[in-house]
C-alpha cells in the first residue's frame, strides 16, 4: 500500500494516511474486499506507532469505507450501489462488475516485496530476470536495422499466428541439441511461457479440475491455474525435485487433469528432477493418461554436472507438453516463448491465441530467428554459463560469511536462484519491513506455495546483481535477520515499528 507521510505538515499523521487510503478507495485502486495491512505491519512500515493507524482505521471506518472481519482482518467495505458523484449522478459499480479470477493477483506479499524492491536504495534480491548489464544490445540493434532495411513491410505486418514459420524450425533444432529436430508443426510461438501456460490453462482446463502442482512452484502458474478455477494438488520437492513416490497414489484417487512440473533449476527452489524420478513420472503419466506441462525455462543455464534429458525428449507416447521462454536468456521484453506438443494441441492453442493476439510481434520473432540461425544464441549462452556460476559462488560465499546460523541454503548447478530458510522459527513475512529498512528485497517462500507451507523460507536471485552489489546485499540481508532476532527475542516485536519507512 503506498503512503506518503509529510512529517513537516500541519495535518496530522493519522489524517494523511485515512486521506490516502480514502482516496485510493474512491479511484477504485482499493477495491472491495482488498485486505487491509494489519495495524502493527502497517505502522513498521510507515515508521509511526500503533495508535497512529488505530485512529486513520477508525477515521475510515466511521466513513462505511472499512470494515472488520473476523478471520479475514480489516476489508475495504462494499460500496453504495446508489452512491452518486459530486453532481449528484450515480456511477457505475466498478467493483461489484469485476471477475472474481483478478483476485488471484491479490498477494499482499509480493506487492510489498514488489514495491520494496523499486526503490532506488534497494538491492533486489527478489526479482527472477536475468542481468540487464549482459543483454546483447548491439548485437540486437545490428540485426533489428538488417530486418528493417531487408524485410520491414513485411516484418511490421501479421505473420501466421502459430508463429513465422522459420523461428518455429529453428525452435524445434534448438530443442533437440544433436538429436533429431522437433517438427515446426508441433511449435507455437507465444508471447512468453506466461501467455503459454495461459493458453494451456484456457484450452485444457475447466472449473473444478484438478491440476498435479509442486510445492512450492512457479507463483505465475499458480495464478492461471487459479483463476482458471482449477484445484491445486500439491506435492513436495526435495534437492532431487518433486518426489514422485507420493504422486501414485494420488493420481489413482483423484485422476487430476494435469501435472505441471519445473523439472530442472526448478522456480523457486533451484531443485532438479533425477534421471529415475523423471522416467518414473512419465511413466505413471502414461499409465493413467494424464497429460504433463514440462516448463522449462531454465535447463540451458547448467553450470555443472552432466546435462539431464527434457521429459519432451524421454517422452515416446505425445504425453508431455513442453513450454519454455527465450526470456531467462535473452531478455524479458522481447517477449518470445514456445509450447512444443502433439499437433492437436498445438491447432487448438493456436485458435485460442488468435482470440488473444492474432500473432506475436513479427520483427522480434525474425530477430530471434537470426540469433539462432547464425549460432549467435548459443554464443550468449556459453557467456552466461560462466558468468553465473561466478556471482552464484560470489553469493554463496557472502551467505557463510555473513548468514551462517541465520540461514540454511542450497547450492544450485544451474538457474537462477538459491532457495533458504530462516532458522529459529523466523518468518519471512516479518523480515520484509526489516529487510527493507536496511535496503534488500527478498521473494517470500511462502507466496509459491498453495498449502500454507514455506513461511520460513526466502527465494534469492544472483543473476541480477551486480558482483559489487551481491556482498553488500547478503550482508543487509544478514543485518536485518540480526535484528528480526533481537527484536524477538527480547520480547518487544514493537521496537520495530519505529522502522524507517518503507513505502
Amino acid at each position: 500500500m503506498l503512503v506518503e507521510l509529510d512529517r513537516e505538515s500541519s495535518l496530522p499523521l493519522y489524517l494523511q494516511i485515512s486521506n490516502q487510503i480514502r482516496e485510493r478507495i474512491h479511484t477504485g485502486d482499493l477495491p472491495a474486499g482488498t485486505k487491509l495491512p494489519p495495524e502493527r505491519r502497517l505502522a513498521a512500515m510507515l515508521g509511526v506507532n500503533r495508535t497512529t493507524i488505530v485512529t486513520a482505521y477508525r477515521e475510515l471506518a466511521a466513513d462505511g469505507l472499512i470494515e472488520g472481519h473476523v478471520g479475514r482482518g480489516t476489508v475495504v467495505a462494499d460500496p453504495d450501489p446508489d452512491s452518486s458523484d459530486a453532481h449528484g449522478l450515480h456511477q457505475i459499480p466498478w467493483n461489484q462488475l469485476f471477475t472474481s479470477t483478478t483476485e488471484v493477483m491479490n498477494d499482499p506479499l509480493i506487492r510489498d516485496t514488489t514495491m520494496i524492491s523499486s526503490r532506488p536504495d534497494v538491492i533486489s534480491l527478489a526479482t527472477g530476470i536475468p542481468s540487464p548489464e549482459l543483454y546483447p544490445i548491439e548485437l540486437i540493434r545490428g540485426l533489428l536495422d538488417e530486418a528493417l532495411h531487408h524485410g520491414g513491410q513485411a516484418l511490421l505486418q501479421h505473420c501466421p499466428t502459430e508463429g513465422y514459420e522459420p523461428l518455429r524450425s529453428a525452435l524445434g533444432t534448438w530443442m533437440a541439441g544433436e538429436g533429431r529436430p522437433v517438427d515446426p508443426e508441433n511449435v507455437l510461438v507465444v508471447a512468453g511461457s506466461q501467455q503459454g501456460l495461459y493458453l494451456l490453462a484456457r484450452t485444457l482446463l475447466d472449473p473444478g479440475d484438478l491440476v498435479v502442482i509442486e510445492s512450492p512452484t512457479y507463483l505465475g502458474a499458480l495464478q492461471v491455474f487459479r483463476a482458471a478455477g482449477a484445484r491445486l494438488l500439491p506435492i513436495p520437492v526435495d534437492s532431487a525435485g518433486m518426489r514422485v513416490g507420493m504422486l501414485e497414489d494420488l493420481l489413482a484417487r483423484r485422476r487430476p487433469k494435469l501435472i505441471y512440473t519445473l523439472p530442472s533449476f526448478q522456480n523457486p527452489s533451484g531443485a532438479t528432477l533425477s534421471l529415475d524420478r523423471r522416467r518414473r513420472l512419465l511413466d505413471l503419466a502414461e499409465r493413467y493418461r494424464v497429460p504433463v506441462i514440462e516448463d522449462d525455462p531454465y535447463s540451458v543455464l547448467r553450470y555443472e554436472g552432466p546435462t539431464l534429458p527434457t521429459l519432451y525428449d524421454l517422452d515416446s507416447r505425445g504425453t508431455v507438453i513442453y513450454l519454455s521462454t527465450l526470456s531467462k536468456i535473452l531478455f524479458p521484453g522481447f517477449r518470445i516463448g514456445w509450447v512444443a506438443g502433439p499437433n492437436p494441441v498445438i491447432k487448438r492453442l493456436a485458435l485460442m491465441k488468435q482470440i488473444v493476439d492474432l500473432d506475436t510481434n513479427p520483427l522480434a520473432q525474425w530477430a530471434v530467428w537470426a540469433l539462432l540461425d547464425r549460432g549467435h544464441l548459443r554464443t550468449h549462452v556459453a557467456d552466461l554459463q560462466s558468468i553465473y556460476p561466478y556471482r552464484r559462488d560470489l553469493m554463496l560465499d557472502a551467505l557463510e560469511r555473513h548468514a551462517t546460523g541465520l540461514l540454511e541454503w542450497n547450492r544450485p548447478p544451474g538457474g537462477f536462484y538459491i532457495w533458504a530458510k530462516l532458522l529459529d522459527g523466523l518468518r519471512t513475512r516479518d523480515l520484509l519491513p526489516e529487510a527493507a529498512r536496511y535496503g534488500v528485497s527478498v521473494a517470500p517462500g511462502e507466496s509459491f506455495h498453495v498449502d500454507g507451507e514455506g513461511d520460513s523460507t526466502l527465494r534469492l536471485n544472483f543473476t541480477l546483481p551486480t558482483t559489487d552489489e551481491i556482498e553488500q546485499a547478503i550482508y543487509r540481508l544478514a543485518a536485518s535477520i540480526d535484528s528480526l532476532r533481537s527484536a524477538r527475542g527480547s520480547g518487544d516485536m514493537r521496537a520495530l515499528e519505529a522502522a524507517t519507512p518503507i513505502v
